[in-house]
């Protein structure tokens, strides 16, 4: 009896997907326009934007003409090619008429990175860990007429971590936190699974160069922490034990915001975010980042114009429909062969390591998939 429920189980958890895919296929498509720019993709993996054609696949939203979105050219940006050669689809070539022109025809707008490329992540002789120059990115004019035009529209506008850090301009930022009612402190964070320069070869040099410069040419941190970078090269770190009593940053959300944007109370997010600031009332903090820090961390954080409760998601639906992610939320490493699969969400427990605080996975299963699904679902109806 005992080896016939297991074989049952096994038959089961084996023909779940097949019935799965069966339901997406047969489930209805639904047709949204959506404009994507993505300044910051290395190759065909396309993290930067990966999140978003994933959820785009899985709810069967489709272009005009009713075909799926293509990852690797539904978007605007930075297109890579062989042999370290690439090609640029922007806004930069169009005149005022023609970016009016694309704000009339695309229902929603996704600026998931401006970031861009440099020349040593670009070029395969070079360092990745190390800082380099911008070969492209940056928020341009463009991209903030395209913006306006939206607005103007009442089309909703989502952009996230780094719109507006380098390489952009700073008369571009001032006027992208100008247009939407937040403003950047200048600084990001994140946090690091092991400060340690020898177990984590991964740790980005110039920051630890950086901090070295400051600080009599000392780094002596060996436990997980978290990092704090400047626009101005400066580099603050804050470790576990010392002055962090948890070095992951969490993500609060209210009872209303929760349910408006099924949510979940708490949510840890061990990856990228900017330290921004709501500069007008009528904006709503859907969430907030709470540090955990120390007396020592509290201190330092204040020291340095440092809150330690901060936006992690901003939005505006009033007048004009905005939002900002706090973080690089889009930047996920899910698996495209699970898009196709209807009801995949059910078993999304298995689709990340639990007991692995770094496993950026769970921030999408958990926060950020439920999220944009209703966000998507707002723009849907609402066309």
């Amino acid at each position: 009896m005992k080896s016939r429920l297991i074989l049952t189980f096994i038959v089961i958890l084996l023909a779940t997907p097949l019935w799965m895919r069966i339901g997406w296929e047969f489930s209805p498509k639904r047709k949204l326009h959506m404009l994507i720019v993505d300044k910051t993709v290395l190759n065909t993996n396309s993290f930067k934007h990966r999140s978003i054609n994933w959820i785009l696949d899985y709810e069967k939203y489709t272009k005009p003409d009713g075909s799926f979105y293509d990852i690797n050219q539904d978007y605007f940006g930075f297109f890579p090619k062989e042999d370290e050669k690439y090609v640029i689809n922007d806004f930069e070539k169009l005149d005022e008429p023609e970016v009016d022109s694309l704000a009339a025809v695309y229902n929603l707008a996704y600026f998931a990175d401006t970031y861009g490329v440099l020349g040593n992540e670009w070029y395969a002789h070079r360092d990745i860990n190390d800082n380099s120059e911008s070969i492209y990115g940056g928020l341009t004019e463009k991209d903030l007429l395209l913006m306006k035009k939206m607005k103007s529209k009442n089309k909703p506008v989502i952009a996230e971590f780094n719109t507006i850090g380098y390489p952009t301009p700073v008369d571009m930022r001032r006027q992208f936190e100008k247009l939407w009612g937040i403003e950047w402190t200048g600084w990001m964070a994140r946090h690091i699974a092991s400060l340690d320069t020898v177990n984590n070869p991964d740790l980005p040099m110039w920051i630890v160069r950086a901090y070295k410069k400051e600080n009599k040419g000392v780094w002596n941190f060996k436990k997980d922490g978290m990092l704090f970078i400047h626009e101005t090269g400066k580099v603050i770190v804050l470790e576990s034990g010392k002055q962090l009593n948890d070095a992951i940053p969490k993500i609060y959300t209210d009872k209303k915001n929760q349910e408006e944007f099924n949510v979940p109370a708490v949510m840890i997010y061990p990856y990228w975010m900017d330290i921004i600031v709501n500069k007008n009332d009528t904006n709503n903090i859907i969430s907030k980042y709470v540090l955990g820090t120390l007396p020592e961390g509290e201190a330092i954080l204040a020291a340095n114009g440092i809150p330690k409760i901060f936006p992690a998601i901003i939005h505006r639906n009033k007048d004009f429909k905005f939002y900002y992610f706090c973080g690089d939320f889009a930047d996920n490493p899910t698996k495209f062969r699970f898009a196709k699969l209807s009801g995949i969400t059910t078993l999304k427990f298995l689709m990340y390591n639990a007991v692995d605080v770094t496993d950026r996975n769970r921030f999408f299963w958990e926060f950020y998939l439920p999220m944009m699904q209703k966000i998507l679902k707002k723009s849907y109806t609402s066309i």
